[in-house]
């Protein structure tokens, strides 16, 4: 009796462990592409822990672009803009302070929203 339970503990202790280790770390990169009548645009999020321990991470966000004038498709441009951001494991959300984005991580665990835009993780 006293050997299933303390089995039956272990394995509920190393089931918890496990999904509390996946939830810990949102390192990734994650894409989102739009559309609209002015332009086309693909939108790249490449999240990398800089300290997991106090749950810092770095944000690269790479956009690609192309207006549309006249009905007809400009040439490509990208911008690429970097910035630090802290999980709140609790809320879900990354928050950058300096502008006040905030990344929330929808119950799925591979989408990030930012405003509007959904950014859904690719590796």
């Amino acid at each position: 009796m006293k050997r299933s339970t303390i089995l039956i503990v272990l394995i509920a202790l190393l089931f918890i462990r496990c999904k509390s280790a996946s939830n810990d770390d949102v390192s990734g990169t994650y894409t989102n592409e739009s559309k609209s009548e002015y332009s086309i645009a693909s939108d790249t999020l490449i999240i990398t822990a800089i300290n997991k321990e106090n749950k810092n991470y770095l944000i690269e966000h790479r956009t690609g672009f192309q207006k549309i004038r006249n009905k007809e498709l400009q040439p490509k441009q990208f911008k690429q803009e970097k910035w630090q951001a802290s999980w709140n494991e609790d809320t879900k959300v990354l928050s950058e302070t300096d502008l006040g984005r905030q990344l929330t991580l929808k119950p799925d665990n591979v989408t990030f929203v930012i405003k509007d835009s959904e950014f859904r993780k690719i590796k």
